[in-house]
């Protein structure tokens, strides 16, 4: 079982919950935004340098406008304190490669002894025999194995600069050194985002997967910007598609609708302390503010992240990034418990 989120309740964690989602469905309702309580989740990014040099992915290919850099321990810890009391999940990643900030362990470790679940995203190819115990002394509550490969021609067509031999490498010690060590955490996750190049490999990836022994494989969709990308990488199989393609363009399934939870829900945080509007703007072109001598809070209920609030609420498909947001859509394709 990945989470039990019973365990993370308390009193004050709870009543947030209660206020995030009323205040929600109220500005719904009323086309207007109401911010009760503080999100209850975060993802705060450990660094935004990758790696790797993935096609669709803005770090890996260089081309974030915003600067390159690390979490600093100390802006980490404040934003913990605020917000310890109200949220209880933290996906330690939204850019680049987490495991390249030499203090992720430490974020992690903070983040736990304050009752808070850690989620890590990674490429894995990090992890090896000389850091893996460290790894996990300081694991994440759940670790999401990012490979999208089951072997070299497959992996490395997208996962541009490793290896699926490195890859599976350390995947194989992790599962066996958790085992090995008798550690509870992490649930090991392993995602495979289906593409034209893979999509024939999905049975053997299920077989890979209970051979190797991860807890959970996740079927992902994949996410283009671009009509060449589409047609390069997207599924011939339209059912593992997220966009439908067609006059020589592509668009998203279904209806864009005028209202977003991850709005009232998420907060997401680059390395330098920008607060941004959501997981989809990757280079931060809606910067809600910056939390340097600013509060979480503050930039939360602010007048710019009011006014990006209520333009959603109006006509969320004039917002470039929301034109290719998969809020409110289903792009796992199939989870398999192990």
């Amino acid at each position: 079982m990945e989470i039990n989120l019973l365990k993370y309740f308390t009193l004050k964690r709870l009543t947030n919950i209660v206020k995030v989602i009323s205040s929600f469905f109220i500005s719904r309702l009323i086309k207007k935004p109401i911010i009760w309580g503080m999100p209850i989740s975060y993802s705060i990014e450990p660094t935004n340098h990758c790696n790797l040099m993935c096609p669709e992915c803005p770090s890996g290919l260089g081309i974030l406008t915003r600067p390159l850099g690390l979490l600093k321990t100390e802006n980490y810890k404040v934003w913990i304190d605020e917000i310890k009391d109200t949220g209880f999940y933290l996906q330690l990643f939204f850019q680049g490669e987490p495991y390249l900030n030499k203090n992720l362990s430490e974020f992690i470790s903070y983040a736990q002894k304050n009752k808070i679940y850690v989620s890590v995203s990674t490429n894995g190819l990090l992890i090896n025999e000389k850091n893996v115990d460290k790894i996990l002394e300081n694991a994440p509550d759940k670790m999401i194995f990012s490979v999208d490969g089951l072997d070299e021609e497959s992996y490395q067509n997208y996962r541009v600069g490793g290896t699926f031999a490195e890859a599976d490498k350390a995947l194989r010690l992790l599962v066996k050194r958790k085992k090995e060590l008798k550690k509870r955490i992490p649930y090991i996750e392993f995602q495979f985002i289906v593409m034209k190049q893979n999509e024939h490999l999905l049975d053997e990836v299920k077989k890979y997967c209970k051979d190797v022994g991860v807890d959970k494989l996740v079927f992902k969709t994949m996410q283009v910007s671009s009509y060449e990308n589409a047609m390069k990488y997207l599924p011939t199989n339209p059912k593992y598609r997220r966009y439908v393609i067609e006059n020589g363009t592509f668009r998203m399934k279904g209806k864009i609708k005028n209202y977003c939870f991850a709005l009232w829900r998420t907060a997401v945080i680059t390395w330098d302390g920008k607060l941004v509007s959501c997981c989809f703007d990757k280079d931060a072109k809606y910067e809600m503010g910056t939390l340097n001598g600013k509060s979480i809070k503050d930039v939360w209920n602010s007048n710019k992240f009011y006014n990006f609030r209520k333009a959603v609420l109006n006509n969320r498909k004039k917002i470039p990034i929301c034109t290719n947001c998969t809020e409110g859509l289903k792009v796992n394709i199939l989870e398999i418990e192990q």
